[in-house]
């Protein structure tokens, strides 16, 4: 239990603008696009451990399970314990979680060009949008 109220309270009324901003910014059109069963959507993360505020576009690929996503971007991210990722699976439908992101990696499949996407996961530690159960 405390954890999670320490994750609560790393989320300032400042990181809840940037997200709801950046979810203002996402398109509307949701460009999604199945590699397998794999739906991917466009969103962004921030690293909360610097106070730089600053959110890196990525794309979101669902992994079938409930506590974790992949995050793809064009450079490497910072692999952390606590950033804030923002993403629209649908026009009204913003998720937004605190968790960590795991250390990323280059692309592996023969259609991927090398250096030119990163992969990491991003573990779900907090639903934060308002609402939401906790």
């Amino acid at each position: 239990m405390p954890r999670d109220k320490e994750l609560f309270e790393a989320l300032t009324e400042d990181t809840v603008k940037r997200a709801e901003e950046m979810c203002a910014s996402l398109s509307t059109t949701l460009g999604l696009e199945r590699r397998g069963q794999t739906t991917y959507y466009q969103g962004a993360v921030s690293d909360m451990t610097t106070n730089s505020g600053r959110f890196t576009k990525v794309t979101v690929a669902e992994t079938g399970r409930e506590r974790n996503v992949t995050v793809i971007s064009d450079a490497p991210l910072s692999e952390t314990r606590k950033a804030l990722l923002v993403y629209r699976m649908a026009p009204g439908n913003d998720m937004k979680y605190i968790g960590s992101i795991g250390e990323p990696r280059s692309g592996n499949r023969q259609d991927d060009e090398p250096g030119q996407q990163y992969f990491a996961r991003f573990d779900i530690q907090q639903d934060v949008r308002k609402g939401s159960p906790k």
